[in-house]
């Protein structure tokens, strides 16, 4: 009798941990496994990344709830830099971190050799589209590939096909670049600030114009991508991971995001979201943050119709449909059917005809001060579905409304129930856990663990014999917790005696956890300086002797620009791809040197940016 075939295992929502917060609330609404950095060698310096201190205790919170921590150290290392990538790296192995994500090669080769018992990801900035750099990455100790964003599906099957000893991890959700993944030298040209650093300035994201002023507008600024949908398929192919792009998105978006997957994952049989769960979806996640979105590479479309926006890229929140303008004396009203609940103090955004402005458009956050039901009364609160009006003060044409913030989604999504303790929070490391403690009438001996690390130590204790009951289990679980005991019968120890060393046992632990750390982060140095002729030529180097950006996004015009500032760039189509020359940089100025605030990808949802 044939045996029905074994249903594919379902991969891991893996979580963007850009702020105590946000890992939080991940874990909260369902995450598998969190990422985040340590220190600032790593892809996203401008997150809340982990000090040394608060990297033990997250650890083990993550770990409280079943789920792992992956560190990222994907930056391409310099020999200033390989100080504090060992550093790092030691801290990281120690503190009992799941996975490191890594993208310099001899980073891999020096950690897969002197850690083996630490899984290495190849980041999405090592550029993994084939099995050719697949297996590269394998060769050079890495257990799990991130794939670049501009693989399709036809590049995954093959790539599990064809290396089927690595696993496979996939972005399904959040921003994606223009260049291709880890190779991006827009910001060294426009800024001197290097995406490849994790210091990106969002080149990508600035309008540009022809050198004959004319307005192109954001001609290399990315949708977002959006593979929810085909959340059924990547765990038939058998996708390892399904990761959320976002460590500078706000916590209620990462759980709303994460809590939607977990859905999609968790359903009986065939996973996936429903056609109504994926509406519901778009419009929960929309009022948190929202740039057009798209599947274009997944699906093997390459053109800049379907990848690019020529629009102002900033949170767009979510379109509410039809609507009318009710003249008004003081002010005019904007009425719709909300596809949300609403609170006065949320935000609507309103598209305005304005001849003056970029496209001939603008954009008007603006917060509800006011709310009317249908017969005109004066409500605090509406629920979804019904129809209200909002008093507005703009007298220029409205093209579009759409609600750019909603306090009811985020607090949805923002509750937490158990939270990082507050030691933790501010640095200091939880106590080791006593696995093994034996009394003997002289001494008291302990084994002490936290994260990979193991400390045993030895402390000399005055006893005498017991007049009644003598120590037992039980009462030096109070002060040593859940370890495994090894009493001699009979003796009596001052409780004293125990609490004082326990102190003593803790300080110890962590001077001998220190001195190791050191120990391992020296050996790693040594190893780096070793290969440091080997390591990747600066982005100022990379950038004078070739192309500031190649991309898979066809269908460019082939013309030049530049930016405000008068760094100008040319575009010239090669092959199935675009190439990115930059040509005699103008004088930077501040908007050059600095990106917009509208442009960044964690905007305060009760605070509407403007455009």
């Amino acid at each position: 009798m044939n045996q029905p075939p074994t249903p594919p295992r379902r991969p891991e929502i893996l979580a963007p941990g850009g702020s105590i917060e946000a890992i939080e609330v991940a874990l909260a609404h369902g995450a598998d496994a969190i990422y985040l950095g340590v220190g600032t060698l790593n892809a996203r310096t401008r997150a809340r990344n982990l000090t040394e201190g608060e990297l033990p205790g997250v650890v083990a919170y993550v770990h409280s709830f079943g789920a792992k921590v992956y560190a990222a150290l994907n930056v391409p290392l310099q020999p200033g830099q390989i100080e504090d990538a060992a550093r790092t790296l030691a801290a990281c192995h120690d503190a009992g971190v799941d996975a490191a994500i890594v993208r310099d090669p001899v980073l891999m080769q020096v950690a897969s050799r002197r850690y083996p018992d630490l899984p290495l990801h190849a980041s999405t900035q090592f550029g993994v589209m084939d099995p050719t750099s697949a297996r590269r990455a394998r060769d050079l100790g890495c257990r799990r590939v991130i794939l670049a964003r501009e693989v399709s599906r036809e590049d995954v099957a093959r790539i599990r096909r064809e290396v089927p000893d690595v696993e496979v991890e996939v972005f399904v959700f959040g921003a994606q670049c223009f260049a291709v993944s880890g190779q991006c030298l827009l910001g060294q040209a426009v800024s001197r600030r290097s995406g490849n650093y994790g210091a990106c300035s969002q080149p990508c994201r600035l309008p540009y114009f022809a050198d004959d002023g004319r307005e192109v507008g954001h001609i290399f600024s990315m949708r977002d991508i959006d593979l929810v949908s085909h959340v059924p398929e990547l765990v038939r192919m058998g996708i390892t991971a399904l990761k959320i792009e976002g460590r500078l998105k706000s916590p209620a978006w990462v759980g709303c995001v994460v809590h939607w997957q977990r859905r999609a994952l968790d359903k009986p049989g065939d996973p996936g979201l429903d056609p109504g769960e994926l509406r519901a979806f778009d419009r929960e996640v929309s009022v948190l943050y929202s740039r057009p979105r798209t599947a274009a590479f997944f699906e093997g479309r390459t053109d800049a119709a379907s990848l690019t926006t020529l629009e102002s890229p900033g949170h767009r929140g979510l379109d509410v449909g039809a609507f009318t303008t009710v003249p008004g004396t003081p002010e005019a009203f904007v009425r719709f059917r909300t596809p949300v609940d609403l609170n006065i103090r949320d935000g609507l955004l309103l598209t305005v005809s304005d001849p003056a402005a970029e496209g001939g458009v603008a954009y008007v956050p603006m917060g509800i001060r006011e709310l009317h039901d249908e017969q005109g009364r004066a409500i605090f609160r509406v629920s979804a579905e019904r129809v209200v009006s909002v008093p507005i003060r703009e007298r220029r044409p409205i093209q579009a409304v759409a609600i750019h913030s909603c306090d009811p989604i985020r607090a949805r999504y923002q509750r937490v129930d158990r939270r990082v303790p507050g030691p933790v929070a501010e640095g200091i490391p939880p106590t080791p856990t006593f696995t093994r403690v034996a009394v003997r009438p002289d001494a008291i001996s302990v084994a002490m663990q936290r994260g990979r690390r193991v400390v045993e130590a030895h402390h000399p204790i005055v006893s005498e014999p017991a007049r009644n009951a003598g120590l037992d289990a039980e009462r030096a679980a109070r002060v040593f917790g859940d370890a495994r005991f090894d009493i001699l019968p009979g003796l009596f120890v001052n409780p004293t005696l125990l609490k004082e060393a326990r102190r003593t046992f803790v300080a110890a632990f962590e001077q001998a956890r220190e001195a190791a750390i050191a120990a391992d982060a020296q050996a790693l140095l040594d190893d780096l300086s070793a290969r440091s002729g080997s390591f990747q030529a600066p982005d100022a180097d990379l950038l004078a002797r070739g192309p500031a950006a190649i991309s898979r996004v066809t269908g460019l015009p082939p013309i030049a620009v530049r930016t405000s500032g008068g760094t100008r760039f040319r575009i010239e189509a090669r092959g199935h791809a675009t190439v990115i020359h930059a040509i005699d940089p103008g004088p930077r100025t501040a908007r050059d040197l600095e990106p917009d605030p509208a442009f960044l990808d964690d905007p305060d949802p009760a605070e509407p940016r403007p455009e």
